[in-house]
């Protein structure tokens, strides 16, 4: 009798595990569905392309070089009601960053002692503001739009540059360094439009309530400049004397085509 009401109480104990076991695993399966439609507000992301000057700017300038992007931004959504799970729409509002190398040539420095190599570059920060119409396709697709504002910082430099002794951790070595021997840098404001699309490559659920995701981000921006005066470093001598043109109400359009990866939190 005791045998059969211990072998009575350990089944009923082992169905109540089992039952909660089944209940812990439906809510997580609930709530990593909920997770996956949380709204993700948080936007950052990195892209690497070139930065093409275009117009007046292109032929004064060149055609472009190595363009890097970094932003972010906040994302409000859905903007859809809730119900439109395969097919919503955000608004993002941001700001981006960034460096562009248009042109970058090296002579050596034959008439000094000092410098080993005189460097001259002309390049640009782009600074810009933006609004981003931003769908949302079944979760995995997000297509956008968006209308930019912001300035450009234009700079021509030639730097010197040499190689000096140094001591580190009781250890002679040598070190390159560089001094700016000439510059000149110019403001450009600008507005743009531009578009991409970024698509998931990876999703982060952590239970109970965080959700975050890395995407593939390729996008075009178009930036029309205003009209400026500008200098551009054409060559430097051999004794380190910078050779410049200058330009006056040129035009300042680049065109940014970039691709790299998003996160969005």
């Amino acid at each position: 009798m005791v045998h059969a009401c211990f072998v009575f109480v350990l089944s009923a104990f082992c169905c109540l595990q089992l039952n909660a076991q089944n209940n812990n695993a439906n809510n997580d399966a609930e709530n990593i569905k909920a997770l996956k439609l949380k709204p993700r507000n948080g936007l950052f992301y990195l892209s690497m392309g070139s930065g093409n000057p275009q117009g007046d700017f292109q032929s004064n300038i060149g055609t472009g070089g190595f363009a890097f992007l970094m932003g972010g931004g906040y994302s409000f959504e859905p903007i859809l009601p809730a119900q439109y799970t395969g097919f919503n729409a955000s608004l993002v509002l941001g700001m981006d960053l960034g460096y562009v190398t248009l042109n970058r040539n090296r002579r050596p420095a034959s008439y000094t002692r000092f410098y080993d190599d005189y460097i001259y570059t002309n390049s640009v920060v782009p600074i810009d503001l933006f609004a981003r119409l931003q769908l949302n396709l079944a979760q995995w697709v997000f297509p956008y739009a968006e209308i930019t504002g912001g300035l450009n910082i234009f700079s021509a430099t030639t730097d010197g540059e040499y190689r000096e002794r140094v001591v580190r951790d009781g250890r002679e070595e040598w070190e390159t360094r560089t001094d700016e021997l000439y510059s000149s840098r110019n403001v450009f404001w600008k507005y743009g439009i531009g578009t991409g699309v970024m698509i998931k490559l990876v999703e982060n659920i952590t239970l109970p309530n965080k959700a975050s995701s890395i995407l593939l981000d390729i996008k075009a921006r178009y930036n029309y400049g205003t009209r400026s005066d500008y200098q551009k470093v054409i060559d430097v001598d051999q004794f380190g004397t910078t050779k410049i043109e200058e330009y006056s109400n040129a035009g300042t359009d680049i065109l940014f085509v970039q691709a790299g990866i998003a996160f969005r939190f």
